[in-house]
């Protein structure tokens, strides 16, 4: 599905040349897990950008299910990006002012059809949002939010679903519930790459790889993947009595 070859990115800043990938390669099967990573600075944006079309690389080949992608005019990459490419960020990127439902209609104004409502209905539901459909980002929680992000990415049905970060605003047990959609799309056939600093995180995927100054310092696939939905439910149930340290008054 995803093949990066020697790929090097630089970026001028001003005078100077600054190195962000160097001799990058990396391929990805279709259906395949992957999370990404590394400190900042490392390089992970970067690869995430090039293999979500959003930037090209200096140098080296980055194909997309058979397609040499970076010899691709910038129209030709927004139509990949629209069709093929689910994005979630850390910062969820909503826009405040409307609902969920407009928010996840957004990838389909740039398609042709009819039933941008019920797909964005659809998606909504199956990240279990199907009673927040007119409710704007700041009547929701950060989860909420994330989840109509995931919903967004989703609508388009892209085979790639590419996502910075998405437990980084989130507190534990809400990033597990992010992680257990993720991992069901997968289990759907949906190939995911996220990029994480939590190694915690990592262990749900089925490949960790790590970046070092802009190169792939090492790989390791995970024997026993993490099941989020397992994590989840050996949680202490939320607002649950104290525990009593002594006989009832």
């Amino acid at each position: 599905m995803i093949q990066v070859a020697d790929v090097y990115k630089s970026y001028w800043m001003g005078r100077v040349v600054v190195p962000a990938l160097q001799g990058v390669s990396l391929n990805i099967e279709g259906g395949g897990f992957v999370a990404i990573m590394g400190p900042s600075g490392s390089g992970k944006s970067t690869l995430m950008n090039i293999l979500g079309c959003l930037d090209r690389p200096t140098r080296g080949s980055y194909h997309l299910d058979g397609q040499q992608v970076s010899a691709l005019s910038d129209d030709q990459l927004a139509d990949i990006r629209n069709s093929h490419m689910g994005f979630v960020f850390q910062t969820f990127n909503l826009l405040p002012r409307i609902d969920a439902m407009r928010n996840v209609e957004l990838p389909l104004l740039y398609r042709p059809g009819r039933r941008r409502r019920q797909r964005a209905r659809a998606a909504l539901e199956a990240v279990g949002l199907g009673d927040r459909l007119h409710h704007r980002p700041s009547e929701m929680s950060g989860g909420e939010q994330q989840r109509v992000a995931i919903a967004r990415a989703l609508v388009n049905d892209p085979a790639v679903i590419l996502a910075d970060e998405p437990t980084g605003n989130l507190d534990t047990r809400t990033g597990q519930e992010i992680i257990a959609i993720l991992q069901d799309l997968n289990r759907q056939g949906k190939t995911i790459v996220i990029v994480t600093h939590e190694k915690e995180i990592a262990r749900h995927t089925h490949r960790m790889v790590t970046f070092r100054d802009g190169r792939v310092v090492s790989e390791e696939r995970v024997a026993e993947p993490l099941d989020a939905r397992e994590v989840l439910a050996a949680m202490p149930a939320v607002n649950a009595a104290p525990v009593q340290s002594g006989p009832s008054p």
